[in-house]
């Protein structure tokens, strides 16, 4: 597997990476144990970057499955702490699941603009302190938004970048793939180093992911693709396609080809936290059916076709009532 420096970091990561969201309880909700085979089968093909986050509950997922490597291991996690305390705390949590005595890459999850970003001031200037003392490499940003983008491209503490992008521009917020591409350029030449997210658009350009892959890697802006891969047959066949060889047939035979969507339960209670929760207006609140004894208000409704299957509306809901499925 191909290995390429994430800007100036001095961090080498390979070209695919794996993102663990696919294993949190918000999509396959895989216990470390289940996940461990998918991650294990990466790690023996050359994969040394993994992606993960505090919300996600993947750190000890990758604590069980890097154990017994020998191999260097990178791992970027994430937080969407705002204040000193609260950073700190992520932090050591972080290091104590992960089982690391210092972290890869910590990244601000989700910036959603300037106000964002100065409400999350103390956290960012925790982890700028942390990296001067060697317990943090490098310092990012996962960002949906293209002018978000723009701002942390510039931003001197910020390392790394995180965006959403694919060759449809599903899922970014305020503009087209063009855009945000154009942004990654502009982040290229502050000499950030920058990884792809979402680049089958949450299973929607899973058709062709040659194609769609071959896509990002054209550009030559990022150093790194993250994909979800939930069995070791998904690992073999995205590593084969990123090392230009043919996919065997039983790989292939065994990837699983059901499409993936959003199930909402009957027992949702319509209280709306998801659909302010969710940034692609995928959601939407049916005031129609209530049934007062139950305390339901109404039921979530998905528009699966602006869905990306990102999870963050399972994030919020109270009544774990959302399943990326």
């Amino acid at each position: 597997m191909k290995r390429i420096l994430l800007g100036i970091t001095g961090i080498e990561v390979s070209e695919l990476s794996f993102g663990t969201l696919i294993f949190s309880k918000f999509q396959a909700d895989m216990s470390p144990e289940e996940a461990r085979p998918s991650l294990t089968r990466a790690l023996e093909l050359g994969i040394n970057f993994f992606d993960t986050a505090q919300s996600y509950g993947t750190q000890n997922h990758l604590h069980l499955a890097i154990a017994s490597t020998n191999s260097e291991v990178i791992i970027a996690t994430k937080t969407r702490a705002k204040t000193r305390k609260e950073a700190r705390k992520v932090y050591e949590e972080s290091v104590r699941e992960l089982g690391r005595e210092r972290i890869d890459i910590y990244l601000l999850h989700l910036i959603d603009s300037a106000e964002d970003l100065t409400n999350r001031r103390e956290a960012l200037d925790f982890f700028i302190e942390l990296k001067k003392k060697g317990l943090i490499r490098a310092i990012g940003a996962s960002v949906h938004k293209v002018e978000a983008a723009r701002i942390m491209a510039v931003q001197p503490e910020i390392d790394v970048l995180f965006p959403m992008i694919n060759s449809q521009g599903l899922g970014i917020i305020d503009g087209s793939a063009s855009d945000m591409i154009e942004v990654c350029k502009l982040a290229k030449t502050h000499r950030k180093g920058l990884y792809a997210m979402k680049p089958l658009a949450g299973g929607h350009l899973g058709g062709s992911p040659q194609k769609a892959f071959k896509f990002l890697r054209d550009t030559g802006i990022f150093d790194s693709i993250c994909v979800g891969m939930k069995s070791p047959a998904e690992v073999e066949m995205n590593v084969a396609i990123f090392e230009g060889r043919e996919v065997a047939h039983e790989t292939v035979a065994q990837v699983e080809t059901v499409s993936r969507t959003l199930k909402i339960y009957d027992f949702c209670i319509g209280c709306g936290k998801c659909v302010n929760a969710c940034n692609q207006g995928a959601l939407s609140l049916d005031l129609s059916n209530v049934d007062e004894s139950k305390g339901k208000k109404g039921q979530s409704l998905v528009d699966i076709t602006k869905c990306i299957l990102c999870g963050y509306c399972a994030e919020v809901c109270p009544k774990f009532a959302i399943r990326v499925i």
